[in-house]
């Protein structure tokens, strides 16, 4: 992990813990939003930030990320808790800036906005987290197995703009959604290896290591900000259904592309290594004979990529969200279950249940929402929320899904935030 990454993450991990929010997949407010009058103008800013891990825990991560001492008792507690061969290490930054504009008719909205997204996943066998951090004496004689083993970075950006139509059937009211995005590719990093074994002799006499590798990259000239290094579009779509009572919504978000351009980078290799060492007939002279060039040629081959530059395309991550709304005692309490799920990603399907308590407030709502969920990038994780609604111009929402893991670092993982904003004009 580069310098200037780790001083990234630390600001964006400060400045989420400072606002006391918590992770979440991102909702952004291009859809139907129950909080604030969408017969006016308003914006809506929404930003998020996540760590989270199915196996590991928040005192291995953070010992790991601040280069603190991994004694061998708080690395043979992580290894024990590691699954054979599904492991996920997953990170996300996103932030996304709303227009809603009214139409003539008041059943019709317009919406305008811009998106950022940064994403990092890891998934990793118990095997390589051995070789890692214990080495490879513990697999004398014994085939050490890296298998299925990935690596995703993915940072690009989205201008986007739909619209909203709203029609009344009776008591209920129903709202579909449509929109189209442009996306921006920044850069990528992909790196698979489906299979690879690493055999290592008792008396250390050769290592045999087999491997299938590729690799694909943008353009590594320009990875900031903004940079050009491809294109795509994509589509949202979603449905709402709503009545004094119950609310549900259907939201298929980001089904589409990115293009990216002909500096790409393409690596694969499959290869199989033996080695025995390097024998030495003069310590003094070491560029003897003994290490020829054709020596050293066939080491680079064996290692080195077969490299190409071409362009290609990828899915970027499209997520499918489904929740229902269930309010009693008059609105003053509602209880809500979600189910969301991010394809072509290393995100599992995660369930989440919230239980809200309303309280009005003059012309406000203040509302006080523990929840529950599992999936996701993580395992189990607990939180509790708070938001304000003032008379519907006004609306705030924080939040943390991660008291478990502040209160209980050393058995569970999570850690991040979520805030959102939407302001009448």
């Amino acid at each position: 992990m580069s310098a200037r990454f780790k001083i990234f993450l630390k600001i964006c991990m400060v400045t989420v813990f400072l606002t006391t929010a918590c992770v979440l997949p991102g909702y952004t407010q291009l859809f139907y939003n129950v909080n604030i009058d969408d017969t006016k103008y308003y914006l809506s800013l929404n930003s998020e930030l996540g760590v989270n891990s199915n196996t590991l825990t928040n005192n291995f991560i953070g010992t790991f990320y601040k280069g603190g001492f991994l004694d061998h008792s708080l690395k043979s507690k992580a290894l024990d808790r590691l699954n054979t061969y599904y492991n996920i290490l997953g990170y996300s930054f996103n932030t996304d800036l709303y227009l809603n504009i009214p139409g003539k008719n008041n059943n019709i909205n317009y919406y305008a906005g811009f998106e950022n997204r940064n994403l990092l996943e890891l998934r990793f066998n118990k095997d390589l987290f051995h070789l890692v951090f214990f080495g490879n004496a513990d697999f004398t004689n014994e085939f050490l197995i890296l298998k299925n083993l990935q690596l995703n970075i993915l940072n690009f950006q989205q201008i986007k703009a739909g619209i909203n139509k709203s029609w009344r059937k009776g008591e209920s009211t129903h709202v579909l959604t449509a929109g189209l995005g442009y996306n921006n590719g920044q850069n990528i990093l992909n790196y698979k290896l489906p299979y690879g074994s690493i055999y290592t002799q008792g008396e250390a006499e050769f290592i045999n290591v087999q491997a299938e590798i590729a690799m694909k990259r943008s353009d590594t000239v320009n990875q900031k900000f903004g940079a050009e290094n491809g294109w795509g579009f994509s589509a949202d779509v979603a449905y709402t259904f709503s009545d004094e009572n119950n609310v549900f919504h259907c939201r298929f978000e980001d089904l589409g592309f990115i293009r990216w351009k002909k500096y790409s980078q393409s690596y694969y290799k499959d290869t199989i290594i033996f080695f025995d060492g390097i024998e030495l007939s003069n310590l003094t002279h070491i560029s003897s004979e003994t290490i020829s060039v054709e020596g050293a040629d066939s080491i680079v081959n064996a290692f080195a990529f077969s490299k190409k530059y071409a362009a290609f395309s990828q899915m970027i991550p499209m997520n499918l969200n489904l929740g229902y709304t269930r309010y009693l005692c008059k609105r003053r309490l509602s209880l809500s279950l979600n189910f969301s799920h991010y394809f072509f990603s290393q995100y599992r399907p995660r369930l989440r249940f919230v239980t809200s308590v309303h309280i009005p407030v003059k012309n406000s709502v203040i509302s006080i929402f523990p929840s529950a969920e599992t999936g996701g990038y993580g395992r189990f994780n607990f939180g509790l929320g708070l938001s304000a609604m003032v008379n519907k111009k006004f609306y705030i929402e924080i939040q943390t899904s991660y008291l478990n893991s502040y209160l209980l670092p050393q058995k569970s993982a999570g850690a991040g935030g979520v805030i959102s904003i939407i302001k009448t004009l």
